[in-house]
């Protein structure tokens, strides 16, 4: 029995190693002497300062960067995949990205492989579910992976495939659903499990009357009273709302006022804190209402992966949940940056 339980330790050793090992490593854009490239977690530089353009894809397999105005790829290490050779590109999705030629779009492969030819005017957000919009002479329809026109190109605006359904709109002005065999669908005949590119409800829940603006949730019950001049959607299960004077604070999804209306400015909930602005100055406040941050920062993004993007001094770096810098702000301004 000893060597078969050594044996599932030793496997099992083995494979946390190499899991561990494989992990993708976070990183986050930066920009010094106006030049971009990426960080890691450790304030370490992975990818030079040498790009015009940085966008991160998923799991920073290939990110997407600009050249002398031409868009290339390279790797989570900073070698160049594709060299910066076309006109404009997409973010890589389902294993194929949208690329210009500077006349038209084709799509290409992460070894930079022309897989579906250059014939379209244009692409909204490639590969979705199995199949991209593209358009061609000003009407739009789907394609598979091989190229074939599985929906034909005779709408006007055609969304991704979020689900097994998309949304799009005719050159009458009529809207509805298809599924990936081009069939129509009025929107209360697909179920709301399934995902659309724009919301059946952008703004789930508010409502409005000669008070104020309110939410209601899902069972119809009034979370946030109809007092107020802005409501925020849900998220991390907190409303932000905006109060008459123009001052910002929050509601927990149970319908009690937990932070009160006090802040100059005020973003959504995420990993338990929100950013706000007081007095010039940016700050954290958390689902209780208690400042947690104090509001020192001339800006300070949500917290993503645990840490923020902050700037002060006219430098940016990345704070922890203390309000300490762990990353100290020694780059230029580049908001939205983020580990991811």
């Amino acid at each position: 029995m000893l060597p078969a339980i050594l044996m599932r330790q030793t496997i099992y050793i083995i494979l946390t190693i190499f899991l561990t090992a494989c992990k993708t490593q976070q990183l986050a854009v930066i920009k010094l002497n106006d030049k971009f490239g990426c960080i890691d977690r450790k304030g370490n530089i992975v990818i030079q300062p040498t790009w015009d353009y940085i966008l991160q894809g998923d799991k920073n397999e290939q990110l997407l960067v600009e050249k002398d105005s031409l868009y290339g790829f390279i790797d989570s290490k900073g070698q160049v995949i594709i060299r910066p050779q076309y006109q404009d590109a997409e973010l890589f999705s389902e294993g194929l990205t949208a690329v210009s030629n500077g006349k038209k779009y084709g799509f290409i492969n992460s070894k930079g492989d022309t897989i579906i030819p250059f014939l379209y005017d244009e692409t909204f957000m490639g590969f979705n579910n199995g199949l991209s919009d593209v358009t061609l002479n000003d009407s739009c329809g789907y394609i598979d992976k091989q190229g074939k026109i599985v929906v034909p190109l005779k709408y006007e605006t055609c969304y991704p495939f979020m689900s097994a359904y998309a949304q799009v709109e005719t050159f009458d002005g009529d809207e509805f659903l298809i599924d990936k065999k081009g069939k129509t669908y009025d929107e209360e005949e697909v179920s709301e499990k399934h995902r659309l590119w724009v919301p059946r409800e952008s703004y789930p829940g508010s409502f409005t009357n000669s008070t104020g603006q309110g939410r209601k949730n899902n069972k119809g019950d009034t979370i946030v009273p109809p007092i107020y001049k802005v409501t925020g959607n849900l998220s991390d299960n907190m409303y932000i709302v905006q109060d008459k004077s123009g001052k910002w604070g929050a509601y927990n999804d149970k319908g009690k006022l937990m932070v009160q209306p006090k802040f100059d400015e005020m973003w959504h909930f995420y990993e338990g804190l929100a950013n706000f602005k007081l007095n010039g100055k940016w700050g954290f406040v958390d689902k209780k209402g208690n400042i947690v941050i104090e509001p020192k920062f001339e800006y300070a993004s949500q917290f993503t992966n645990g840490l923020a993007y902050a700037e002060i001094n006219g430098k940016s770096g990345f704070i922890n949940k203390k309000g300490t810098f762990v990353i100290e702000p020694k780059f230029e301004i580049n908001k939205g940056s983020r580990f991811e």
